[in-house]
């Protein structure tokens, strides 16, 4: 099954975002990868099956608003949804 890349179109607290989602199927999940603020955000399913925000680097990667990663999180999950 082949899943392809999709864009996220929103405004957060007054500044619009334009974000490529990059899909990627592992053996028991999908995971969404995404460049938030020049940093590669991985979003991955958590225990209940909400998306979860892993930062791809094991440095800080400096201050992204927790909002706006749980806004993508959320706009990832319904544009999903909406597919199924």
């Amino acid at each position: 099954m082949a899943v392809e890349n999709f864009v996220l179109k929103f405004e957060y607290r007054g500044k619009p975002h334009i974000l490529e989602v990059r899909p990627w199927l592992q053996q028991y999940k999908a995971v969404y990868k995404v460049t938030v603020e020049k940093h590669e955000i991985t979003f991955e399913p958590d225990e209940e099956g909400d998306l979860r925000a892993v930062s791809d680097v094991h440095t800080t990667p400096g201050h992204i608003d927790g909002g706006l990663l749980e806004e993508i999180a959320q706009r990832i999950a319904a544009h999903v949804n909406d597919q199924g």
